[in-house]
């Protein structure tokens, strides 16, 4: 009989993923970590990375045939719902028996919005297999400032953003995380929930160039735009329209006050309260300096 005691992360290499690295291997949990090239990869105790892609049904066996549980989390592209649905789908073949993942606030396989619809499709398709799902929807991830937002502070000090005053409970990826490896190592109350995961206090950008001006020792500006002027912006990058029409309809919702509900399912997950946007500022003050 197969020993099936191991737990398989796919999109280990993402924000999430490899912050739930840390915690399994901290915790000697013997994992399997999925990635499309092991060469960019670095050895992790008690994890053991294998190559697959999520396109291609034949590589993916390999990857769980000696696991109980999966978890899903990958960055929405073209080929995220057929992606997906192939690893519940061998999941299920491999005799596994609960996956965890990742979704959106929102999913829906009827929204406009590009990243809940393949979500929702996704979520569906999970909850229909037969296998115990738990679904984690976290809100926006503060790792996000990493980029083209912490380079504007870097350039010029300024954080450009068309929420006006609008609050939103962002989140610390490194909850995420430590929420899914809660769930993945001890998952009788959770299987067949849904959870929609907040940061522990809404906060306005205004309040987020506060807190990496206080981390980095110098004064950081927060400017409010205009749609049409982020809508401008978002083009000069090269963003296809779907992708612009998105991120604008989740700005106008946190700039008329829609986007500021909290809740607690996190702290209740872990028993702490969660990460806050100063503590995040203070622990990655060099990539905004």
């Amino acid at each position: 009989m197969k020993n099936q005691n191991k737990i398989t992360v796919f999109g280990a290499t993402g924000k999430i993923g490899k912050e739930l690295l840390v915690f399994l291997s901290n915790a000697n949990v013997p994992t399997i970590a999925v990635t499309r090239d092991k060469g960019k990869t670095k050895e992790i105790h008690s994890i053991e990375w294998q190559e697959a892609n999520m396109d291609n049904r034949e590589t993916l066996a390999q990857t769980m045939l000696n696991s109980n549980t999966v978890f899903l989390a990958t960055n929405v592209n073209q080929n995220f719902v057929q992606e997906q649905i192939n690893v519940i789908d061998i999941a299920k073949e491999c005799g596994v028996k609960h996956i965890v993942k990742i979704s959106s606030p929102g999913a829906d396989r009827n929204s406009q919005n590009f990243i809940a619809r393949p979500n929702g499709e996704v979520d569906d398709y999970l909850k229909e297999s037969g296998i115990d799902f738990t679904i984690i929807q976290p809100n926006s991830f503060m790792q996000n400032w990493f980029g083209y937002f912490s380079e504007t502070i870097q350039r010029e000090r300024k954080i450009y953003e068309a929420t006006g005053d609008g609050k939103k409970p962002f989140i610390d990826t490194r909850d995420i995380a430590e929420v899914a490896f809660k769930i993945l190592t001890n998952s009788t109350k959770h299987i067949n929930q849904t959870y929609l995961l907040t940061g522990g206090v809404a906060v306005s950008y205004g309040e987020v160039a506060e807190a990496i001006s206080n981390a980095i020792g110098e004064k950081v500006n927060y400017i409010s735009m205009t749609s049409e002027e982020a809508r401008q912006r978002m083009s000069e990058k090269g963003m296809p329209p779907m992708m612009i029409n998105t991120f604008l309809a989740i700005s106008e919702g946190q700039r008329n006050g829609k986007a500021g509900f909290v809740n607690t399912v996190g702290e209740e997950i872990l028993g702490r309260k969660l990460i806050t946007v100063k503590e995040f500022a203070k622990d990655y003050s060099e990539a905004f300096k």
